[in-house]
């Protein structure tokens, strides 16, 4: 999965697994998503986050 920069609308403690990439949840228990890549500013600089969600959007099929 390839997002926009943080910047632009993804929170950190979505990137940092720290809360759910949906729907930005802190409620435990978070589940294991996936990996974000996110393009850095630099060409070719790339950065991989491990993203989570919360368990109602687990039931709906993410992660």
């Amino acid at each position: 999965m390839t997002a926009t920069p943080p910047d632009q609308g993804i929170s950190p403690a979505r990137l940092h697994g720290e809360a759910c990439i949906v729907c930005g949840s802190t409620e435990p228990p978070l589940h294991p998503n996936g990996t974000l890549t996110i393009e850095g500013e630099t060409a070719g600089v790339v950065h991989d986050f491990e993203t989570v969600v919360c368990t109602a959007h687990l039931e709906l099929g993410h992660g």
